[in-house]
């Protein structure tokens, strides 16, 4: 399995599978092999654990993959530590700043967007960059100590208005009622894109109702929805929120559309769910059952083989970073989260499970378009088709 990234006037080939290990950059006197650090401070409980527990799964597969092909040389290895943020940004912010202290040459962060809002002016005034596994807040990428190896899905004319503008119209939806975690600056920032889409594809927004990413009871929410009874409900909420909601509309007899973000694309939340995100359409950059290359179907046959169950975008999104790092390390020929930082900043292209990327300013575009799927029965997913 080959990971391919391009660095100005170098070309860097990946090759490619999990272990958590704590420790710091050190040498190997006798064969000359170094252990590098890398850090990540991720959620592993609490709402944010849907997304945080395959990045997690994602990363440790690249890892194992990594120190397996000696792709950084010379025996050398990856030391993977992993922090529980809870979701909480002060936690993040700790195991930041322990991971600096004990000399890690890179950190991967950011699953929910509170923890990216309190992270990103520590790693700007840092020294040890940070690469972003989730967290899809506008203007996050920042060379030389912040990038980010995914599509933002919300930027104009991106995967979400793509996904509205295709989805809406043929839905030949009249009206319809917003959830929104106002307590979480990503959806916000999701629910004013699908409330543009809602508008531009003339669709009435009859209400928006607004929920913290920590509640788990959503029969008031569902009730009042119910009461409306719109032609179809968005959801711009994490995955977890999404299935609460959905669980809670099906038990009262709310049997129209469900439309999502990419937050939806969990298999945790589905199980979460009952069941009864049947019926939820959602765009992803990644789906194991519907790979677009090579790699991809590769990453997907590996991670099912070692965890025993397909990836999710999450578990692809953890795996593309941590191979993104692994890159940047080894073009620098050093642990130094400054040489590092550097190399990181040199990279150009990168060929990742979910397509080709091309980097701007730290920020990657996607030249493959996002998928769009609905869950059905029994977890099966298909395409969505008007």
């Amino acid at each position: 399995m080959r990971r391919a990234a391009r660095a100005a006037g170098a070309l860097t080939a990946l090759a490619v599978a999990g272990s958590v290990l704590a420790g710091c950059s050190s040498s190997d006197d006798e064969g000359g092999a170094t252990t590098y650090l890398v850090g990540a401070p991720i959620v592993q409980s609490g709402p944010g654990a849907f997304a945080g527990k395959p990045v997690a799964q994602g990363i440790e597969l690249a890892v194992a993959e990594i120190n397996a092909s000696d792709f950084l040389g010379d025996g050398s290895e990856i030391e993977l530590e992993i922090v529980d943020t809870a979701g909480d940004p002060g936690k993040a912010i700790a195991a930041y700043r322990q991971l600096e202290a004990d000399d890690a040459s890179a950190v991967l962060c950011c699953t929910l967007g509170g923890e990216a809002g309190a992270l990103s002016p520590l790693l700007r005034e840092s020294t040890v960059p940070g690469v972003v596994t989730v967290s899809i807040l506008e203007d996050l990428a920042d060379p030389p100590y912040l990038f980010r190896p995914f599509e933002v899905p919300s930027a104009p004319g991106g995967m979400y208005d793509q996904f509205l503008d295709t989805v809406l119209p043929a839905g030949e939806f009249a009206d319809a009622v917003m959830v929104v975690n106002d307590d979480n600056d990503a959806m916000v920032q999701d629910a004013a894109v699908y409330e543009a889409g809602l508008e531009r594809n003339g669709v009435d927004l009859a209400k928006t109702i607004r929920v913290g990413t920590a509640e788990t009871s959503f029969t008031a929410v569902a009730t009042e929805i119910a009461s409306i009874d719109p032609d179809v409900v968005v959801a711009s909420t994490i995955g977890s929120s999404t299935a609460n909601l959905a669980k809670a509309l099906r038990s009262r007899g709310y049997d129209k559309p469900i439309v999502s973000n990419v937050g939806a694309d969990s298999r945790a939340a589905y199980d979460a769910s009952d069941g009864d995100l049947a019926g939820t359409v959602f765009p992803t950059p990644f789906s194991a059952a519907f790979t677009v290359n090579e790699e991809g179907a590769e990453f997907a046959a590996a991670y099912e083989e070692e965890y025993g169950a397909a990836p999710d975008m999450f578990a692809a999104q953890g795996y593309t970073a941590m191979w993104l790092v692994a890159t940047a390390i080894r073009d620098a020929g050093s642990g130094d989260p400054a040489k590092v930082a550097a190399a990181l900043a040199e990279v150009e292209e990168q060929v990742s499970v979910y397509g080709s990327l091309t980097y701007a300013d730290g920020q990657a575009e996607v030249e493959e378009p996002g998928q769009y799927l609905v869950w059905g029965e029994g977890g099966s997913l298909t395409p969505w088709s008007a």
